[in-house]
């Protein structure tokens, strides 16, 4: 090889290994998530609590500004909470909680202390 074409094969690696590899704010910008939830009852959440999240619907919309809405869907009852949002290193921060991101097929699974919270991106 040439020394050129070492060069820019060795400039070429070098900038996919700068690369963070980790989530980005486009990953959930503009985009709505179907999320199911996996609880650790022992970490500060009752049984009651625990079964209604259990038996819930819950979509996770994010929007552009840093905000977003949690619609909750148990039963014939309905609710949307507002949140913020942002992305930092690894990590989503929502209402400031830090969650750990790590992208699954069809979206990310969020983990903190107590809770996993599977996103699956929706149409």
């Amino acid at each position: 090889m040439t020394y050129w074409a070492k060069s820019i094969c060795g400039l070429s690696l070098g900038l996919l290994v700068g690369c963070q590899t980790g989530v980005r704010d486009f990953d959930f910008m503009n985009k709505q998530f179907a999320a199911t939830f996996n609880v650790d009852s022992t970490k500060g959440i009752d049984s009651t609590n625990l079964a209604t999240l259990s038996g819930s619907k819950a979509i996770y919309s994010f929007r552009e500004d840093g905000k977003g809405t949690n619609h909750i869907q148990m039963g014939m009852l309905s609710r949307d909470t507002p949140f913020t949002w942002k992305v930092k290193g690894d990590s989503l921060l929502i209402d400031n909680k830090p969650y750990s991101v790590k992208p699954e097929n069809q979206g990310f699974m969020l983990k903190s202390d107590s809770a996993k919270i599977f996103l699956t991106q929706q149409p």
